[in-house]
């Protein structure tokens, strides 16, 4: 007897012993280093983001933006975006992005270039920012970082959370938002949802951005120099179209028309 009681003893620490041996569950991967696993010249990720706003008692509205961002070795250096808005009108814009030079096309302004622009040469700040609607680019290492560490429940790679103003703006400088970020089995971002108080009438903003071909090749290059006209000289145009414009009207029109 006491041989049999030794025995199945000696079987449960044995069990134990495997048991307690069996290998750790793998940690989850880290989405910051595989973000910066994709930095490559020549390489991109494609984008599709949309934004919808419902300001206090109003229908809701929509921005749209697809296309692609190319990558350098530190981030994001170049973007091939068309935005779709349905605020007053539909209007469509493409932007082109090459470094810290930004171009903007759209039949909405079509009928006010000279003959053979297609291209206006946008004059924006350098921000450093990959375009998006998004309160933290989360292309930027330390800023993904740092939205991640504010991340209340991780569960399935997904991380969701919520920052205050004041935890936000050391961030990116955005205002207070609450996340959702959907990664895959390598870490790779695949969704990142945001909500936050509307700056117009009111009302909720939600940003919804999905990401797709981490990596796949990508080619943005600046238009051909023919096609582009400067947002200066644009401007200096149609105030010289107005003013022939002006000229064609009738002296007495224009007598008339403070009466």
């Amino acid at each position: 007897m006491k041989r049999v009681l030794a025995a199945a003893v000696a079987a449960v620490v044995t069990g134990a012993v495997l048991l307690g041996a069996a290998p750790a569950q793998a940690a989850a991967p880290d989405p910051v280093k595989a973000v910066k696993s994709k930095f490559a010249p020549g390489h991109g990720v494609k984008i599709s983001e949309v934004t919808m706003t419902k300001p206090k008692g109003k229908k809701s509205v929509f921005m749209e933006v697809t296309g692609t961002y190319g990558f350098g070795r530190s981030g994001v250096v170049a973007a091939d975006l068309t935005l779709r808005s349905a605020l007053d009108e539909k209007v469509s814009i493409r932007f082109l992005a090459v470094g810290t030079r930004v171009y903007m096309s759209s039949d909405a302004i079509e009928d006010r270039l000279p003959e053979g622009k297609t291209w206006v040469r946008m004059d924006v700040p350098d921000t450093g920012r990959a375009p998006s609607l998004q309160p933290v680019d989360i292309f930027r290492p330390p800023y993904l970082k740092g939205l991640l560490s504010h991340a209340s429940s991780v569960r399935n790679g997904v991380y969701r959370g919520e920052l205050s103003y004041k935890q936000a703006k050391k961030i990116d400088g955005g205002g207070a938002f609450d996340y959702r970020l959907s990664t895959d089995s390598t870490g790779l971002p695949t969704r990142f949802h945001t909500g936050q108080g509307s700056l117009f009438g009111g009302g909720r903003n939600h940003t919804d951005t999905r990401y797709s071909a981490w990596g796949h090749e990508v080619s943005i290059v600046d238009p051909p120099d023919h096609e582009v006209i400067t947002e200066a000289a644009l401007m200096d145009t149609v105030y010289d179209q107005m003013l022939e414009e002006i000229k064609e009207i009738p002296i007495e029109a224009l007598g008339s028309a403070g009466r």
